[in-house]
């Protein structure tokens, strides 16, 4: 579907026209609207050609200055400064009373109220359908942001009966990329190596500052500037009913997946917005179909169970919410494929193919072997047989999809309205009647009193009203104070809390009474209160009229306080928000000292601070809601330890590594001073010169070691860190510096260093152990350093990687387990194959070897910025690095 080259400019409603020679529309003294391939130099999916993020916002400007039909809202910057932009299209009368519509919609999410009959009518005969369209929060799967350049031209000059339609009926949000700096980075990474022997080399870092292809997993915890403002544009601002995410998935297999996913369902979706994914997913079929396109699957790969990937968190918001994902091509040069046979699938040695299968590198000449999946049948009845596949045919797939998705929600604009009320007054019902009236978050009650907050926080976040209780309470014979938070589940975001803070269970999907159950496709785990290391009650009784609740203020924080004249200040070393206060102390010159007090196994830590100006004190208290005490001149002494602050390098692959960019987010904001060290840096040697700790995350050893080897990577970011890189870190350790591995990475410790530590999880086969994402309960050693400040009993996450046996060790060692999973039950929330087999296994090792220690996190403290639970081993390992 080309975008015609009739354009219509329209400053005024009763502006005159003029056609001019070209056969563009223009106003009578204005320049006519470029169409993309005019403004571009060339045609939207052209093989080898991209337009960069600012040319594409400087077209969608051009179009919103010459359509009256457009308009383009700056939502804020990107992470790099870059404009987040959405694009809001709808007819010039829709536009003029935009507020007035914005005002139903928000009445259809029950934003003001369950409306009265004469309002619920008045949505459902003047409201308009409000789809959402997010594209290219992965940034090597680019075609969504070309595409936007037809698809927005089109909708501002066409006046077809089928785009009125859509006009007149849909209130179109566009967002043409939710990863700005990655379309950026992708673009000119493309185009420095277009036509060299290169063209095919993958970026040597994260095409998002921190996260990478990890940025759609951070949409119930909001880390990322992108996430935010997306959870602002959803959840707060305009409520969309449709929202459609646009993908690219690998090369080999189908052209495009639509709605619906397979099994296994959540049960705390609302079967209507299952039924509508599919409705809008099969409209998307049939269009595609309608048009001659081959390989259009449904069914196949994702499910439709978890949180967290963009549009499938509006599931829980009660929103119709849509995936599509397309074959890839190389960025933008295109894939040939050899031909398969139609029902019969090549010999089973051949690669490739699959439901959802990734591009592979193909033959010598580059060419991708054959489809596999070449099977007919009711879910894919006309499979992709192989050939030529290029940016263009993305940029047509995804146009056919989008355009179906908006001429669907005008067709059915009452309908839908009227069944997502709803799901909305059903949501609001089952609040009364349910299993809970409330979920209640008790700060006072927690280990880190301040994680009630921040998980407060998250939870608004998503459009979650919390309360707070203006007096003491009783719900369920358990009495509560005053202040504490009250979530109420006679809202209409009721199913998101519910399952963003109950303990997930996750359904057996086996294909036949014989066929073993099949493995997760993702996370089966996000519970965040036991990830925030928080207690939430869900209350059953109802609360009743004599509880009054006031709605809480945005991210809450409790009072900070400095009493006392000093000049030595106390506070408690608790959660990860005492780090941050540390970092602020140290770097405004105070003096610290750390003291831990009582027996073993009910120790406390606190830090005295001297030499602090009253109003950095202040200031941080009222920041992080932390209470400084002053330490009395007499009395009980306490044996107190002088502290140094961690001089930090953090190793960066050139692989792209996410797991370092979660860790370097975690880390800057926790104002941690770090250095990023390269492979270089580290084969240089006199590490211990500069560093008390070097951290590697989450990566394999042999990667590590030998990095990039592909000959399509450049020179300059080929290989590991050597085995130069490997004596480097022994002289580092042997001179008393502190190597801490996370994930993976500890394999190379275990393997190159004589440690009294074996990896229990290698050598383990999928059938026998696997985790693709659980939450799981973990036992600290709160007398250990690098325990402190953490509660005896807490939960991480954990995603295959090691867990521990200690081995005899040389005298001169001493190896201490530092967290293990507990004798019985270690799943808190998901599902774990293989829980056996951790039982009573340590998940984090601590080495001295006298001098230099090395930190084995077998369970990574850090996980995606979400296990805050588990950050202050991360931030104690740094600490205990420098004293």
């Amino acid at each position: 579907m080309h975008a015609p080259r009739l354009a219509i400019v329209s400053v005024l409603a009763v502006c005159l026209l003029a056609v001019s020679p070209l056969g563009s529309v223009t106003v009578r003294g204005q320049a006519a609207l470029q169409t993309p391939e005019q403004f571009l130099g060339f045609r939207v999916g052209a093989d080898t050609k991209l337009a960069r993020w600012d040319k594409i916002v400087e077209y969608l400007k051009l179009v919103e200055g010459a359509s009256n039909r457009v308009r383009v809202r700056e939502l804020g910057k990107s992470t790099e400064g870059n404009p987040f932009i959405a694009v809001e299209i709808a007819s010039p009368e829709t536009h003029a009373r935009i507020d007035y519509f914005r005002g139903l919609q928000r009445r259809l999410y029950f934003q003001d109220g369950v409306p009265a009959d004469a309002q619920r009518d008045e949505i459902f005969q003047s409201g308009k359908a409000v789809v959402v369209v997010t594209c290219n929060i992965h940034s090597t799967e680019i075609g969504s942001s070309q595409m936007v350049l037809e698809l927005v031209h089109r909708l501002a000059t066409d006046t077809s009966p089928r785009v009125k339609r859509v006009l007149d009926n849909v209130i179109f949000l566009l967002v043409p990329s939710l990863n700005p700096d990655g379309q950026i980075m992708v673009v000119d990474w493309y185009n420095r190596n277009l036509g060299t022997e290169f063209e095919s080399s993958s970026m040597p870092g994260l095409y998002q500052k921190y996260v990478g292809h990890d940025n759609n997993r951070d949409m119930y915890m909001f880390t990322q500037v992108e996430s935010r403002l997306t959870a602002r544009l959803l959840w707060h601002d305009w409520f969309p009913s449709v929202w459609l995410d646009e993908h690219q998935q690998g090369s080999n297999g189908a052209r495009i997946f639509v709605m619906p996913a397979t099994d296994p369902i959540n049960p705390n979706v609302h079967p209507l917005i299952y039924r509508w994914n599919a409705i809008f997913g099969q409209s998307q079929g049939a269009a595609l179909e309608a048009a001659g396109k081959d390989g259009i699957i449904y069914n196949s790969t994702y499910t439709n169970f978890w949180q967290g990937a963009m549009a499938w968190s509006g599931w829980w918001h009660n929103q119709v919410g849509l995936l599509t994902e397309v074959a890839s091509v190389r960025v933008a040069s295109p894939t040939d494929q050899r031909r398969g046979e139609m029902g019969r699938p090549p010999a089973p040695a051949a690669e490739g193919g699959g439901r959802g299968a990734g591009g592979g590198r193909g033959d010598a000449g580059g060419v991708l072997p054959a489809p596999t999946d070449v099977m007919p049948r009711t879910e894919y009845p006309r499979p992709w047989l192989g050939g030529r596949w290029t940016l263009r045919d993305i940029v047509d797939y995804e146009l056919i999809a989008t355009m179906a998705t908006l001429e669907l929600a005008a067709d059915q604009r009452e309908t839908l309205l009227r069944q997502i009320y709803e799901v909305n007054r059903d949501t609001v019902e089952q609040g009364r009647k349910g299993d809970s009236s409330a979920i209640v978050i008790a700060p006072g009650a927690q280990a880190d009193p301040l994680a009630a907050y921040r998980l407060v926080e998250r939870l608004q976040m998503g459009g979650v009203k919390v309360y707070q209780a203006d007096a003491a309470f009783t719900a369920d014979e358990k009495n509560y104070p005053a202040g504490a938070f009250v979530v109420p589940m006679t809202q209409v975001f009721a199913r998101y809390a519910k399952d963003l803070l109950e303990k997930q269970t996750y359904p057996e999907v086996r294909r036949s009474p014989t066929s073993p159950p099949e493995p997760p496709y993702d996370v089966t785990a996000w519970s965040l209160g036991l990830q925030l290391g928080v207690d939430v009650v869900f209350v059953k009784k109802p609360l009743g009229e004599a509880v009054k609740l006031t709605l809480a203020a945005e991210a809450p924080r409790p009072v900070g306080t400095v009493t006392g004249t000093g000049p030595t200040f106390a506070f408690d070393y608790v959660g990860p928000d005492a780090a941050l206060a540390i970092n602020r102390l140290v770097k405004a010159g105070a003096k610290l000292a750390v003291a831990q007090l009582g027996a073993r196994g009910d120790r406390t830590t606190t830090v005295d601070v001297s030499g602090a100006p009253a109003q950095i004190l202040q200031a941080i208290a009222r920041s992080l809601g932390l209470s400084f005490r002053s330490v009395p001149k007499s009395g009980t002494a306490r044996a107190t330890r002088p502290f140094k602050a961690p001089r930090v390098g953090l190793y960066q692959p050139w692989t792209g590594n996410m797991d370092e960019g979660w860790t370097r987010w975690v880390i800057e904001q926790y104002e941690f001073p770090y250095t990023s060290l390269h492979n270089a840096d580290i084969k240089a040697g006199k590490l211990r010169d500069r560093f008390d700790a070097v951290v590697f995350t989450d990566q394999q050893a042999a990667s590590i070691v030998a990095g990039n080897e592909s000959p399509a990577a450049r020179p300059e970011y080929r290989g590991g860190i050597g085995e130069d890189g490997v004596k480097a870190l022994k002289e580092f350790v042997a001179q008393g510096g502190t190597l801490m591995m996370l994930g993976n990475a500890c394999d190379l410790a275990i393997e190159r260093f004589p440690l009294p530590v074996k990896n229990l999880k290698r050598g383990l086969t999928r059938d026998q152990h696997f985790a693709p994402g659980t939450v799981v309960r973990v036992e600290i050693d709160t007398a250990s350093p690098l325990g402190a400040g953490m509660a005896a009993e807490t939960y991480g996450f954990y995603n295959n990687s090691p867990f521990f046996a200690l081995t005899e060790g040389f005298a001169s060692q001493t190896a201490a387990v530092v967290a293990r999973y507990p004798n019985a039950n270690v799943v808190a929330s998901g599902w774990l194959r293989g829980e056996d087999l951790m039982t009573g296994r340590a998940a984090v090792v601590s080495i001295a070897l006298n001098p230099g220690r090395i930190v084995l996190f077998g369970l990574r403290p850090q996980h995606r910025a979400q296990t805050q639970a588990t950050f202050p081993m991360l931030f104690n390992a740094l600490y205990q690095a420098a004293q």
